[in-house]
């Protein structure tokens, strides 16, 4: 059964927006309970860490998603092409490169956290949980593509309810520290992959068989673009976290993590919900549908705004009710109020922009997102260094917004451009 089968029953047709709204609650529940979980994480991690190990376990949760993103650019993005070309990229393929790609995420965290200052045991366990935890990813991300969301959702539900259980316990008991709290995560991500089934694994090993420059073709036509656009778009709307973290600090991170932290449910949705909705817009443009394409990146658009704005209300009541969870370190509620702020208005930036980019990476137009993500890289790179060093961590935040302008207008302007030469 899908979820378009749960809006209807016989002898009795849904409302058009009860099935948006369920189709969305089912997707979102997932990511709704994942995100909880990494802020609970991180209220608990803000209050029980010095902020030098603070800084660094937001500084890994920002580039988890990169990886996520890498791994959707090189992997999921030809699985997902398919559904409009017909072209048969062999999975095994793809399946191969998830292991290297993973792999050497992990390794390339591992090297940045030792120089970031982390020590080796917990550099170690926290760049397995980013490999594991990218693995998972991919993993929902092809169950998405197979149609088979339960098991996306329970992997979702399984990982959010270790997370907030282990560190619950450990936050009770008082011994909330770096070493424990990253084997938790660590076990939490693990757990999360028995929901996707031991065939699905068998398939996965299986596929470390196998000679790896098979992939060459399919990175050298298609994802070699995509690749780019992840990698430039890291750049844009993350350059403060890997400036301020190796120019001024973990320490001066911490505070613009708060922001991250209190703005994260709508970020994890912006992160969730293309893979849900880029393959539908592929199957629309297969079939040529522009009514289609329009509705779902209408409806698209409601969910991310709607998203936006759970989280603010959720943001006010903490800063209103329960400022004493986020200032326990010292922080200025004047400063965290701030970032707060600049936070929210570049995940509303995030949250316009994303439909536009989704559409376009299920239309192919992968090279040319790369040349967008080129200029706005350029623009959010030496704005936020000039300001960094000129005015500090939080001012920085001020490249971020101007990079994600950039992008805003120029995929608004190719998506129109394109829907009108294939209407």
């Amino acid at each position: 059964m899908t979820v378009s089968d749960i809006a209807r029953t016989n002898g009795f047709r849904a409302p058009a927006w009860a099935g948006t709204v369920l189709r969305y609650g089912a997707s979102a529940a997932g990511p709704v309970a994942v995100s909880a979980a990494h802020f609970i994480a991180s209220l608990i991690f803000l209050r029980g860490l010095p902020a030098q190990e603070f800084g660094l376990f937001s500084f890994v949760m920002v580039v988890v998603s990169f990886g996520m993103s890498l791994n959707v650019s090189l992997i999921v993005v030809p699985i997902t092409r398919n559904l409009v070309t017909g072209e048969a990229v062999p999975r095994k393929i793809c399946f191969q490169m998830n292991w290297l790609v993973c792999g050497g995420f992990g390794l390339v965290l591992f090297a940045a956290l030792l120089a970031g200052g982390a020590p080796l045991r917990e550099a170690g366990l926290l760049a397995l949980f980013a490999g594991a935890f990218t693995f998972r990813w991919f993993s929902r991300c092809v169950a998405y593509v197979n149609g088979r969301m339960a098991n996306a959702i329970t992997s979702d539900i399984t990982y959010s309810l270790l997370v907030i259980g282990t560190l619950g316990i450990l936050a009770l008991t008082q011994h909330v520290n770096f070493t424990l709290g990253s084997e938790m995560m660590l076990l939490s991500a693990l757990a999360a992959l028995v929901p996707f089934g031991a065939g699905f694994f068998r398939e996965q090993v299986a596929a470390l068989r196998g000679n790896p420059l098979a992939y060459w073709p399919v990175f050298k036509d298609l994802t070699r673009w995509s690749l780019m656009g992840v990698i430039l778009t890291e750049l844009t709307v993350n350059a403060h976290a890997y400036l301020v973290t190796f120019i001024a600090g973990p320490d001066a991170f911490a505070l613009l993590a708060l922001g991250m932290l209190l703005m994260r449910p709508a970020a994890l949705m912006q992160s969730a919900l293309p893979d849900l909705e880029r393959p539908a817009m592929s199957r629309a443009i297969a079939a040529k549908n522009m009514d289609a394409l329009s509705r779902i990146q209408r409806h698209f658009t409601f969910g991310l705004g709607a998203a936006w704005a759970g989280n603010m209300l959720l943001c006010a009541a903490l800063l209103l009710f329960f400022p004493a969870l986020l200032l326990k370190k010292g922080y200025a509620l004047h400063d965290v109020i701030v970032v707060a702020l600049v936070s929210a208005l570049i995940m509303a930036i995030r949250a316009l922009r994303t439909p536009f980019a989704v559409l376009l990476q299920a239309a192919g137009q992968f090279k040319q997102l790369a040349g967008i993500g080129t200029v706005s890289a350029v623009i959010s790179v030496a704005v936020t260094l000039v300001l960094l060093m000129a005015f500090g961590p939080v001012p920085s935040l001020g490249g971020i917004v101007l990079g994600e302008l950039v992008i805003l207008l120029k995929v608004r302007t190719m998506a129109s451009d394109w829907k009108h030469a294939n209407a």
